[in-house]
């Protein structure tokens, strides 16, 4: 962060380092406080409960803000949220994205509301929108798509996906994304199709 971190500032920028690589489950208050360099009741004070510093490292790092900006078609969605796919280097601060967060702790029952809660608002419900869907359906199965997609890559990183290049993994996550959110043809035929 730059100039002076307050204490507040520090325990959420180390809590989005934590869950980046820990679980929900595994990261505790003390090793928050202990990497930002606070005691522990300034945690509680500051924000209540490692839920809520949870909640408000999920919304700290959304760029996923940037995602229904400018209000974009459904296509411009989509190239959005698979940026996100492409995880960084969860060591500093400025590369962790929400979904670090979001699949180191999936399997977390503590962490299994916010994490839903923070998927319905922030991924289904403006994707819904930008494809012009009344309910998020759709948009839940592109988003159990992109999970499992981030998941596979990131946790299990199998050496014959990551020797894809990247472009062309990133074309067929969008491809795929884009054909769960249109409906299908007649003859099992989805209509769109990369160029």
């Amino acid at each position: 962060m730059p100039g002076q971190a307050t204490g507040k500032e520090r325990i959420l920028a180390s809590a989005m380092l934590l869950f980046a690589r820990m679980p929900y489950s595994d990261t505790s208050l003390r090793d928050i406080a202990a990497a930002a360099g606070v005691d522990v009741a300034y945690v509680h004070r500051a924000f209540g409960s490692k839920a809520e510093i949870f909640r408000q490292a999920l919304l700290a790092l959304a760029p996923l803000d940037d995602i229904a900006a400018g209000g974009p078609d459904g296509a411009t969605m989509i190239n959005r949220i698979c940026d996100l796919a492409f995880l960084r280097d969860p060591r500093k601060v400025e590369d962790v994205r929400p979904l670090h967060l979001l699949t180191q702790s999936s399997l977390c029952s503590e962490a299994r509301a916010i994490i839903a809660q923070f998927f319905g608002t922030s991924l289904a419900l403006p994707l819904s929108r930008a494809f012009g869907h009344a309910d998020p359906g759709r948009a839940h199965f592109a988003l159990s798509l992109l999970s499992g997609f981030v998941t596979h890559r990131a946790i299990f990183g199998p050496a014959d996906l990551l020797a894809i290049p990247e472009a062309d993994q990133r074309q067929m996550l969008q491809t795929a994304l884009m054909n769960a959110m249109l409906p299908g043809c007649s003859d099992g035929v989805f209509g769109w199709r990369p160029i």
